[in-house]
């Protein structure tokens, strides 16, 4: 694309924020103001425009480690961070809120995959998260903890266990998503939940379930079944 002075006024997305209010902007001009500066034949707009090619919403950019944006042509260090300084500011806010005005809505499996499903559901690496609830019941704390590969995620039980006991929790749930789409749990998974099960029982706190989620629907290892809208799932429960 070249220089962003260049463009005509109303395709400049300063002025377009200026003049139509920047809740008007796309997502791509978005990232360009965010990102402000681009090296020579490559604009701000034009690494937006990759980053944006790269993730089909900007869901998917919020858990990105600042490593990521720097892999993007004419991304230097400061922009990185800058971008993923912005998206943290998303996630709390967004955290925030939801322990606001769900408090006092009951706690399951489903709200939990609803919560989630845009969040985890279209990522391409697993990604794990905990949620923390008191002794009624009530959401107190929420962390997406690991990202692994397409296929496999690293998890260490120890760091659940730690914030569960620094953050006083009664119950929680941990989620992770499949982004081969399959709702199926691997053998990994079921020793991963019993292992962690029976360490956080042994201090006095409950998992209420491990929810497997994928865009169309979860795999609950509480009740041992998948849920999903389009068809039923024949999936045998291996966590007894």
């Amino acid at each position: 694309m070249g220089k962003i002075n260049d463009l005509s006024p109303l395709d400049k997305p300063r002025e377009k924020a200026g003049r139509f209010g920047i809740e008007n902007l796309s997502d791509k001009d978005l990232l360009a103001l965010i990102i402000n500066s681009g090296t020579v034949g490559h604009s701000a707009l034009d690494i937006a425009g990759d980053i944006m090619h790269s993730a089909r919403y900007l869901s998917e950019l919020l858990y990105q480690p600042h490593q990521y944006f720097q892999s993007f042509k004419g991304v230097k260090t400061a922009i990185a961070l800058r971008l993923a300084a912005t998206m943290e500011i998303a996630k709390r806010i967004n955290q925030k809120q939801r322990l606001i005005y769900e408090c006092d809505i009951e706690v399951t499996s489903e709200v939990l995959f609803h919560r989630y499903q845009v969040t985890l559901g279209r990522l391409k690496q697993e990604t794990m998260a905990v949620v923390i609830l008191n002794n009624r019941k009530q959401i107190i704390y929420e962390k997406l903890l690991y990202q692994g590969n397409a296929n496999t995620l690293a998890v260490d039980h120890k760091e659940v266990l730690r914030l569960l006991v620094l953050y006083n929790g009664a119950y929680f749930y941990i989620l992770h998503n499949h982004p081969n789409g399959t709702l199926t749990p691997s053998k990994a998974d079921v020793m991963f939940t019993t292992i962690l099960k029976n360490k956080a029982k042994q201090i006095g706190i409950k998992l209420i379930d491990h929810l497997i989620i994928t865009q169309n629907g979860f795999y609950s290892f509480a009740a041992g079944e998948a849920f999903i809208d389009t068809h039923d799932l024949d999936i045998n429960d291996e966590n007894s």
